[in-house]
């Protein structure tokens, strides 16, 4: 299960710059650590998952919205007990500028700058509200009649203007929400990770430096983050790759051992692993 850029978002974007899916409720074999281009609102309707983005875990419940931007790994690991149904927009900047001006879209945009993640919880009465104007946004989305670009855009505003509001109201009332041990452990793991992962990092080193038994350690990112401890240090390696691939000329060599490998050759055979293509294939793609 490789780390990936989402294909039908990023087709979606740069097509129309916008993709709206509604009350979702497909099942995948695997749901892979991911990123895409542009901005996602995510609103969880039914079910039991964990969100994992970038440091943070998100236990969802019904009327949860995440705001995030598409380049921070992100991952659901949801329970096959119930269905698991979201909804959610991938946009981009420009889409929104059009119609909201810059200094509107500043703010609007404001709201997807956290590199965790931005959790809005409306209450039953808003959330049939927020429910009700995704099904409008996709009704339009579907019409393609005179005018649609005009109100899609509008509703995308009126739609991001009112979740800024309640990010206003509740951010100013609320505490965060109590996590479990084995969440909190899980958390501090992913930002040890997050900021160590060009380094050595083997399971008895980790283990030592969170002061947890390997074992339980393992066991508890897994059931949380539905991935091992080793496939997320490889997938952040990858995905840092991939970055450097394509904003840089640094040689494979460099970016190999910059980034924890332990031979060139062994960051080649792991980036087409997981990539499906060479480095050099990739920067190459990547590069035009």
């Amino acid at each position: 299960m490789a780390h990936e850029a989402h294909f039908p978002t990023n087709t979606a974007l740069k097509r129309e710059r916008i993709y709206i899916r509604h009350r979702v409720s497909e099942w995948q074999d695997s749901w892979p650590l991911h990123t895409h281009d542009g901005y996602e609102l995510y609103f969880f309707h039914q079910g039991n998952v964990n969100l994992i983005i970038g440091n943070e875990i998100y236990q969802l419940q019904p009327g949860d919205m995440l705001l995030f931007s598409g380049d921070v790994l992100h991952r659901p690991n949801p329970s096959q007990d119930t269905p698991y149904i979201r909804s959610y927009i991938n946009f981009t900047a420009d889409y929104v500028q059009e119609m909201a001006g810059e200094e509107l879209q500043a703010k609007l945009l404001g709201l997807f700058s956290h590199p965790n993640g931005l959790l809005i919880r409306w209450d039953d009465k808003s959330a049939s509200e927020i429910d009700e104007h995704f099904a409008v946004m996709a009704s339009e989305r579907e019409k393609e009649a005179i005018g649609t670009e005009f109100m899609m855009q509008s509703l995308m505003v009126q739609l991001l203007i009112k979740t800024y509001r309640r990010s206003k109201e509740m951010y100013s009332l609320l505490t965060a929400p109590p996590q479990s041990p084995k969440e909190t452990n899980v958390r501090r793991i992913l930002i040890y990770l997050n900021q160590n992962y060009k380094k050595q990092i083997n399971l008895e080193t980790l283990s030592k430096a969170m002061h947890l038994n390997k074992y339980y350690m393992c066991h508890s990112f897994k059931e949380i983050t539905g991935i091992s401890i080793n496939n997320y240090i490889t997938r952040k390696r990858i995905d840092e790759a991939k970055k450097l691939l394509r904003l840089s000329d640094e040689s494979v060599g460099f970016m190999s051992e910059m980034l924890g490998f332990s031979t060139p050759v062994h960051f080649s055979r792991m980036f087409k692993q997981y990539a499906g293509v060479s480095p050099q294939t990739y920067r190459k793609i990547h590069q035009k």
